[in-house]
């Protein structure tokens, strides 16, 4: 019996977490510009977060920082802009 409580209570903690394309399909929270590079901001990202940057077809580089069930909770999507970076921002509801 409790490891059947167990399981429902972990099932429904993992079916509220989001998954990375629900959370980069989402307008932005915030969006921030900067002079640095796309590179230099997801490296400083990906170091402090200990995650790493992935890089996209559409030239972008993404972030993602998870919750303890593997969720995403934080994505960042950095942008070439000019001279330096366009860093848009997303939360996902329920960050743990």
């Amino acid at each position: 019996m409790r490891n059947t409580a167990f399981a429902l209570v972990a099932a429904l903690s993992l079916s509220a977490c989001a998954s990375t394309q629900t959370v980069l399909s989402e307008e932005p929270n915030e969006v921030f510009f900067t002079d640095s590079s796309p590179n230099e901001v997801a490296f400083c990202l990906a170091n402090k977060n200990n995650t790493p940057a992935m890089d996209r077809d559409d030239g972008s580089k993404v972030v993602l920082v998870k919750n303890a069930y593997g969720g995403v909770s934080l994505a960042f999507t950095i942008w070439p802009d000019g001279e330096g970076s366009r860093v848009e921002y997303r939360r996902a509801f329920g960050t743990i």
